[in-house]
């Protein structure tokens, strides 16, 4: 036993010479893996939580060697520079582990799986542990040769899975063993609950994408004036209306000006407010305002010189075409215009920039 002791202290301080040797290799290493991984994640347009990355610090290492008693040589540590992806959903977790697997070089049999790892009755939660290094043939090796053959870890987990192992590690409960039944009894149950929690968002963010498609082949087509107004119904319209493009088209080329698309979502509480509660209300507000809005338009932004005319400054243009040609009182315009802010000054300017243009608006003029 004393003789195991003094050999494990024996390539602990071999292990951390040579680590402070290499310290700003693996510094450097750590930089580059980081740049590659924020780049995949952009192009491929996967949206994280976070991306951290982190190089051992020696007393982190030391702990790690007396622990284990089986290393010999730094190059046997495969987490002495390690990465952690953290997804919204799990079938992103799916798609970065693919990612990973095709940019990288991968030692399979040290990369864990845990939730194929954990046995079916026990508690715990899974994240993909992935052991890589960066390839040595191919069209991805134009990096410093020093670093070839080096591991690192890649952590891929779910935002659930995440704050279930850092909740599990700041308890320090890593097993089940040991532990009284009640408490690895709710240990269990949490770990379900949130299980089905990753599944249910997951079936969401799906059925949302879904409910976007039908939305938006309704809309192309000319369809679907009994669907309700909501955030996705009204970015889709304001997105793929013929008719509402033609009026955003013709108030950016009144102004000589490019269009940029924003989300519609503050508008949702302003159109409740006018009573547009489906996309035929819209269409029918769009076509009984479609003159007014552009006239209302053309004399707020003749004298204005501006790049870009957002899609959402239409809407709203539209709005108060229909406030002033419904006779909407002083009061009703006010409530309007609190929507958007609550500083009243700004709330009484508003409502009597938009008194003073009536005329505007209410002018028969054709365009």
């Amino acid at each position: 036993m004393a003789g195991s002791c003094v050999t494990t202290m024996k390539y602990e301080k071999a292990i951390l010479a040579e680590y402070a040797q290499n310290k700003s290799l693996y510094l450097q290493l750590e930089e580059y893996v980081a740049g590659i991984l924020e780049d995949m994640m952009k192009s491929e347009k996967v949206m994280l939580m976070d991306l951290t990355h982190r190089l051992k610090t020696p007393d982190s290492l030391a702990k790690k060697i007396i622990k284990k008693d089986k290393y010999r040589l730094l190059t046997d540590i495969t987490d002495v520079v390690g990465f952690r992806l953290i997804a919204y959903f799990a079938d992103d977790v799916d798609k970065i582990a693919s990612l990973v697997a095709q940019r990288f070089l991968m030692d399979w049999s040290n990369t864990v799986d845990k939730s194929a790892a954990l046995s079916p009755t026990a508690f715990g939660y899974s994240s993909l542990h992935y052991v890589c290094s960066l390839p040595e043939e191919g069209p991805y090796t134009d990096y410093p040769s020093a670093f070839k053959g080096i591991r690192f870890e890649i952590q891929i987990r779910t935002s659930l899975q995440h704050v279930w192992a850092e909740i599990e590690h700041d308890l320090g409960y890593k097993s089940e063993f040991g532990l009284p039944r009640n408490i690895r009894r709710e240990f269990s149950r949490i770990a379900g609950l949130l299980e089905i929690a990753d599944e249910r968002f997951n079936a969401i963010r799906t059925n949302v994408g879904t409910y976007t498609l039908e939305i938006r082949d309704q809309i192309k087509n000319g369809c679907g004036t009994d669907i309700l107004v909501d955030q996705v119904s009204l970015k889709e319209f304001m997105y793929n209306n013929v008719r509402m493009q033609d009026l955003v088209t013709q108030i950016a080329a009144s102004c000589n000006t490019c269009v940029e698309h924003v989300d519609p979502f503050p508008y949702l509480k302003h159109l409740e407010f006018l009573g547009i509660s489906t996309l035929g209300d819209l269409s029918e507000m769009l076509e009984r305002n479609w003159s007014s809005a552009i006239r209302y338009a053309k004399h707020v932004l003749m004298n204005v010189d501006v790049d870009l005319i957002s899609s959402n400054a239409v809407l709203r243009y539209l709005c108060y075409s229909e406030m002033i040609n419904a006779g909407y009182s002083e009061s009703r315009i006010e409530k309007f215009m609190s929507l958007s802010t609550t500083n009243k000054e700004r709330i009484r300017q508003s409502t009597q920039a938009l008194l003073d243009r009536r005329e505007i608006i209410k002018r028969n003029a054709e365009i």
